[in-house]
């Protein structure tokens, strides 16, 4: 969309990074405050792992409706109804509080969030332009991540009791689709097909799609077991939650100048050391614990973890074309999805097999899995993306 002009370009780039805030407090604010308040009930581990899991799994199955929906309804329709549906949601789990009803809930809430994920994401994607698309993608991710790591403080403020939290999320909801009229003359090329074969688009990008995977496995992994790792190597759990609180800090300040870097080198190469760094913090983290070198390993290994999904948000926009690139974007943000599905589990799986070093050969050998696939994807391909 180069024909833009500068002025459509910049409002719609305001608003979808408004939008990617509001979809990140939904998950910041949602995943904690139901988990506690399922805790307080008595509700089984299990049964809370799996509710957890229902906004992925949403994403999972629902995502390849989007690009058949935005070809015939048209992509800010879609978002409209997305985040209204969501909104009610929200207003409903205060009401319908029964376990079987928050089962529901929470995959219909995936559904509303995936939406506006998967479209502001795409929508965004399309309207960068190649000068700075590392950049401004690394902005987008900040907000997404910011929102997410904010939506705990929130739930700190509302408390979980009562319909407040609710409310205040619905609100936050509310707020961050206000501005998305002003976006309307920026809306990206109409998928040309009506629906996407998610093994075909793998097949097309398996750089780009497996680095979706790896960053949603890694990630998961991370904030879902460092505290329990931590724990395990002697440290007290209020230290064990700053620990994660670093990790998420890098996530957060290093998108923007690991996106700056991705308009001024081959993004294939930065894909690759991104991943290289978060390997190696894997390895040398047991040797940091116990020093203070554990808090700048700690800060660049949650930056570069998340910059393998920015960079490869980047390299995503050159892969797909005009309007298969909402399609493609969905396949990304599902194989994200999976691997954050699958990544906990098989993290905890490692650490039953060695304790408590064994989520970290799950994060290790994951990411030499992306490497030697990208580089031997390299030596295939010429073009910049794949």
């Amino acid at each position: 969309m180069s024909d833009l002009p500068e002025r459509d370009r910049r409002a719609a780039l305001a608003v979808l990074l408004i939008v990617s805030l509001g979809a990140g407090l939904m998950i910041g604010i949602t995943m904690p405050l139901l988990t506690l308040l399922l805790e307080l009930r008595g509700t089984d581990t299990m049964l809370i792992g799996l509710n957890a899991a229902m906004s992925t799994f949403a994403i999972i199955v629902c995502g390849p409706l989007l690009p058949p929906m935005v070809r015939r309804f048209g992509l800010l329709p879609v978002m409209y109804v997305a985040i209204g549906f969501g909104i009610l949601v929200l207003l409903a789990m205060p009401v319908f509080t029964s376990l079987p009803a928050w089962f529901v809930l929470r995959f219909a809430l995936g559904i509303s969030v995936g939406v506006a994920w998967i479209g502001s994401e795409a929508w965004l994607n399309a309207i960068v332009t190649e000068r700075n698309r590392g950049k401004l993608l690394g902005l987008y991710v900040t907000c997404f991540a910011g929102g997410f790591a904010i939506g705990p403080l929130i739930v700190g403020v509302t408390g979980f009791e009562g319909a407040t939290p609710f409310l205040v999320a619905a609100g936050l909801l509310a707020l961050s689709a206000l501005p998305l009229p002003l976006a309307r003359h920026a809306l990206p090329p109409v998928p040309a097909h009506g629906s996407a074969n998610i093994v075909r688009l793998v097949a097309l990008a398996p750089t780009v799609m497996l680095a979706a995977a790896v960053s949603g496995l890694s990630d998961a992994t991370i904030f879902a077991l460092l505290p329990v790792y931590a724990l395990r190597v002697g440290f007290a759990p209020e230290t064990a939650v700053l620990l994660l609180s670093v990790f998420l800090a890098g996530n957060l300040a290093l998108q923007v100048p690991l996106g700056w870097l991705a308009d001024r080198m081959n993004r294939r190469s930065l894909l690759v050391i991104c991943t290289g760094a978060g390997v190696a913090g894997a390895v040398l983290l047991p040797a940091a614990i116990g020093t203070v070198l554990v808090w700048p390993l700690l800060f660049v290994w949650g930056g570069v973890v998340m910059g393998v999904y920015t960079v490869g948000l980047c390299m995503l926009a050159q892969r797909f074309q005009g309007g298969l690139l909402a399609a493609g974007n969905t396949a990304f943000v599902m194989l994200y999805s999976l691997g954050s599905v699958a990544g906990p589990s098989l993290g905890g799986v490692g650490m039953d097999i060695w304790n408590p070093h064994g989520l970290l050969i799950v994060l290790v050998l994951a990411g030499i899995c992306f490497i030697l696939v990208a580089l031997l994807r390299a030596r295939r391909v010429t073009t910049p993306a794949g």
